[in-house]
């Protein structure tokens, strides 16, 4: 079957659509990507669009691999289809469908709402011969005008029989001003990502989360199994598909394992990770791991192999706010005694630590956004900050109880986007205050420090930064008008 494979995200890193592919090609389908990937402009103009149909022409079906914060862009590309194709099928899977698949159905004729490894190859096989493809697991379907949800199938296990990720560029195109052929050039231009801002190849070794956040899509998986169960890809089978696919992209200069929680992995296979990593990787890679995990034995393990950072996220400083808002079963002691550890390796090893931190939340008091702060205070001068803007998206339990609570309204297609959580300026929604102000003062002169541009941050001593949150200091700062904050807090974000 001739397949067209959309993905509308920003990135051109490795995710769900390019196991698709592989997964499709696997089972003898012809199948060209697409790439939606550009941060100018979310939509695309009406000749972008007619562009698409030198590879739409002959296509029989086109999939979407869809992501809430770019769910209009998926939509348009759809409606193009829809109105230039009348009969041509649009299939969405991805994190927007598993989280809110009644939104999804909407506006494509089927969606897969769990984990496709199996259920797409069904389908497609169904379609293909012609036959009913209506009670495919893991799917749904516009039928006869009304929604028809099938079972779901219990998670998948068998990681190490899935193909690799599929970066073969003969069929690949990029639609940015135009339909261009995927090169290397196009990738090593595109991977070049934060924080190091050098071509950085994305790639996960295992699935499932420990944590039940309710800010995250994940806690939609528990919804459908009950829990979020962790399954590993081999370590044999992670250097081989690393060698084979660094050997055909030989550009790339760092890698960052994806996993939710690379310390999750027992020390044993930690071992042979490292070892068999060095002889054949060889390069500085990012892992991301949890406080709840965290091991000095297991992290000197990888230090020799090339790790290079580590990020974990704190997202609060308050405990309040961890228990009861995000349900996050971290202790913010907990947090700061791993980082205490770590931060001497900074100097020792040349070891770089990210620190992930949730602002702009409704359910916090200006105590619990101090807290924030101070816990950033504490922090040695080259820990880096990411400061996150928390976004509510449909699905997931806080954005249940922000619609109940008042903070936010139901999402409209039609005129709605879904707010970022990025590290970019966004104009503040809730804490409209000194006290968020300050985070965003201290996170610029720590920024500015460590990149050389300013010695500020690096002389201006601690107590300094203590004072200026002290209750008297903040009492007097809140005479000053909620507007006057949001525009200090659009001035220090530039």
């Amino acid at each position: 079957m001739k397949i067209v494979l959309f993905n509308p995200s920003r990135t051109l890193s490795s995710d769900g659509s390019r196991l698709i592919s592989a997964l499709l090609k696997r089972a003898g389908h012809s199948v060209k990507s697409v790439f939606l990937s550009r941060s100018a402009s979310l939509m695309y103009s009406p000749d972008e669009l007619r562009q698409l149909n030198d590879i739409l022409c002959d296509t029989e079906l086109a999939m979407m691999a869809v992501y809430s914060s770019y769910v209009h862009r998926a939509i348009q590309v759809t409606n193009f289809i829809h109105t230039e194709y009348p009969g041509m099928q649009v299939i969405w899977g991805g994190p927007h469908c598993i989280s809110v698949p009644e939104l999804s159905i909407r506006h494509a004729d089927g969606i897969c709402f769990s984990e496709g490894d199996q259920a797409i190859i069904e389908f497609v096989n169904k379609m293909e011969a012609n036959i009913d493809y209506f009670n495919t697991p893991n799917m749904a379907f516009k039928k006869n005008g009304s929604y028809l949800k099938n079972e779901s199938l219990p998670p998948f296990a068998d990681l190490d029989s899935l193909p690799f990720y599929d970066y073969e560029l003969d069929d690949h195109f990029l639609l940015d001003n135009g339909l261009f052929p995927m090169t290397k050039e196009i990738l090593q231009k595109r991977h070049a990502y934060y924080p190091y801002n050098i071509p950085t190849f994305f790639y996960q070794t295992s699935r499932g989360c420990p944590n039940k956040c309710t800010y995250c899509n994940n806690s939609r998986y528990i919804k459908i199994f009950g829990h979020n169960p962790l399954r590993f890809i081999g370590v044999d089978r992670v250097i081989h598909e690393l060698e084979h696919t660094l050997n055909h992209l030989d550009f790339f200069e760092l890698l960052f394992f994806g996993d939710d929680d690379f310390f999750m992995r027992p020390q044993n296979q930690l071992e042979e990770f490292a070892e068999k990593y060095k002889k054949k990787i060889d390069l500085p890679f990012i892992i991301a791991i949890s406080a709840n995990t965290y091991q000095k034995e297991k992290m000197e393990i990888l230090l020799d192999a090339g790790l290079k950072c580590i990020q974990m996220g704190v997202q609060s400083g308050s405990q309040r706010v961890l228990d009861d808002v995000f349900k996050r079963k971290v202790s913010v002691k907990k947090t700061k005694e791993a980082v205490s550890q770590i931060e001497p390796y900074q100097k020792t090893h040349d070891l770089d630590l990210l620190l992930d931190f949730i602002i702009d939340n409704p359910y916090e008091s200006r105590d619990d956004v101090i807290q924030t702060y101070n816990y950033l205070v504490d922090l040695h001068l080259k820990t880096i900050a990411n400061i996150f803007y928390l976004a509510f998206f449909p699905g997931t339990p806080l954005y249940e109880k922000a619609l109940e609570d008042g903070f936010i309204e139901p999402y409209r297609e039609k005129t709605d986007t879904f707010k970022f959580s990025t590290r970019e300026g966004i104009r503040v929604r809730y804490q409209k205050n000194y006290e968020l102000f300050l985070i965003l003062l201290l996170r610029r002169l720590r920024l500015q420090s460590i990149g050389h541009q300013s010695p500020w941050g690096k002389y201006i001593p601690k107590f300094v930064f203590r004072a200026i949150a002290s209750k008297p200091v903040r009492a007097f700062a809140s005479i000053f008008p909620e507007s006057f904050y949001v525009y200090l807090c659009q001035k220090i974000n530039k």
